[in-house]
């Protein structure tokens, strides 16, 4: 076993671990229905509400965004283990889904071709 698969056998065990003692387990498996579903046409409350905050609270959100701008600062690698981690318990990750372009389609944008103030800024 490399260095990598065996960090990333470490990491895919403290994500499970954090998943374990934060994901609410009444979201289970609930897809995007708790966050609005497709319209977004509802409040954002209660457990959809914490574990919306949890998960941002780790840059996990857009988790290969740099952690100085609000990202989880993973390579790609480890933002598969985390998808596969938050796919095994029935999570989903909402922020794509509430911040819609801005995280789908104008963050990446700046974190490609913007200045250093605009990704300060933005």
């Amino acid at each position: 076993m490399t260095d990598q698969a065996g960090n990333l056998d470490t990491f895919r065990a403290e994500v499970a671990e954090w998943l374990q003692g934060n994901f609410p387990e009444n979201l289970k498996s609930q897809g995007i229905a708790p966050f609005g579903g497709v319209e977004g046409d509802r409040v954002v409350e209660g457990e959809a509400a914490l574990w919306r905050d949890r998960l941002a609270s780790r840059g996990w959100g857009t988790p290969t965004w740099p952690a100085e701008l609000g990202g989880g600062g993973l390579n790609h690698q480890e933002a598969k283990v985390l998808s596969e981690e938050m796919h095994r318990v029935g999570a989903i990750n909402p922020i794509p889904l509430l911040a819609g372009m801005g995280v789908t389609m104008v963050g990446p944008t700046i974190l490609e071709y913007g200045t250093e103030d605009q990704k300060q800024r933005h």
